[in-house]
């Protein structure tokens, strides 16, 4: 009878039809969008982040975005965000090329699977598992610092004696040729690094996997495994891995964009306040001590994990 009347009416047709029919979605906040780049920018660049961790939450909680759509348009801000990084670290030469394009090279590839398995979960299960990974990785740099702090002061207690007990012995005998010397030591360090760089590039499949599923630069993964596994000063960690990221997020800026999900109209304001917070947050990376820059990475992940395992609860 309903279906009569309404088939009977184009007036009643058409209001129906306005009714049924959900508004267009709000656009996003501009002033937002560029707040919370500057944020994620200058809070990675400190920490060797991509910002992401920063900019999805903001993005999803104040710029009226899903979770999807945060995902895919972080991607594209983070290439943003390694750039700058790389430009600002570069500067103070602390980046390692060799080892950021190893991560990079195997990245590229995981970022595009991740991407696509960005279809395959929900919003609620995207959050929940980048709110478990940040809790795992969060305590990992602070404490490979301290044992390596731990480590160097032991090591410098116990050259004093073993010093002083050497001064009295008598002439050793005459050491070997220095050029088989220069050889074998040339040979045992370049056996180490291909070894260090075959172990970073499967490091960078994690990173890519993380850049391509949460929108973040992969920087959760790569400083602190350049942390555990590697000897470089902590500057270096940090912008060789703003650097390996580049690559990575522009595959997963591309892919995100043919899925539909990236907001081009708050692309350009986010791209441009990370990349701004990023060289900043990189100059004052490279002024400041390791210690509390490592306590400062610990605090937010793991803060920001937290929060959104809380805000997740009973969903």
């Amino acid at each position: 009878m309903l279906a009569r009347r309404l088939a009977s009416s184009p007036r009643r047709l058409l209001l129906s039809r306005q009714f049924c029919t959900p508004p267009p979605p709000a656009p996003p906040n501009v002033a937002v969008c560029a707040g919370a780049g500057a944020a994620g920018g200058a809070i990675g660049g400190m920490i060797g982040l991509g910002g992401g961790a920063i900019m999805v939450p903001l993005m999803t909680g104040f710029a009226r975005m899903t979770q999807h759509q945060a995902v895919g348009t972080s991607s594209v801000a983070v290439a943003a965000v390694g750039m700058a990084g790389c430009a600002s670290f570069g500067s103070a030469g602390a980046v390692d090329p060799l080892a950021a394009l190893s991560v990079a090279a195997t990245a590229m590839f995981g970022a595009r699977v991740g991407a696509r398995l960005t279809a395959r979960f929900d919003a609620v299960q995207l959050a929940r598992a980048f709110a478990c990974f940040q809790l795992a990785v969060a305590p990992m740099v602070p404490v490979k610092g301290y044992l390596v702090r731990s480590a160097k002061g032991d090591g410098g207690a116990a050259a004093a004696p073993a010093a002083a007990a050497a001064t009295p012995a008598a002439p050793a005998a005459a050491p070997p040729s220095a050029a088989l010397l220069s050889a074998s030591a040339l040979a045992q360090q370049a056996q180490e690094r291909a070894s260090e760089l075959l172990l970073l590039a499967g490091i960078g499949i994690g990173c890519g996997l993380a850049s391509g599923m949460f929108g973040i630069g992969g920087g959760v993964v790569v400083t602190p495994s350049l942390c555990l596994l590697t000897d470089m000063p902590y500057a270096c960690v940090l912008g060789t891995t703003l650097t390996s990221m580049v690559p990575p997020s522009i595959v997963s800026g591309l892919t995100h964009a043919r899925l539909g999900n990236v907001v081009s109209a708050a692309a350009l304001p986010l791209c441009a306040g990370s990349a701004t917070g990023a060289f900043v947050g990189g100059q004052l990376a490279v002024r400041v001590d390791e210690e509390p820059l490592q306590l400062l990475f610990a605090v937010l992940i793991g803060a920001m994990g937290a929060q959104k395992l809380w805000s997740l609860r009973g969903k």
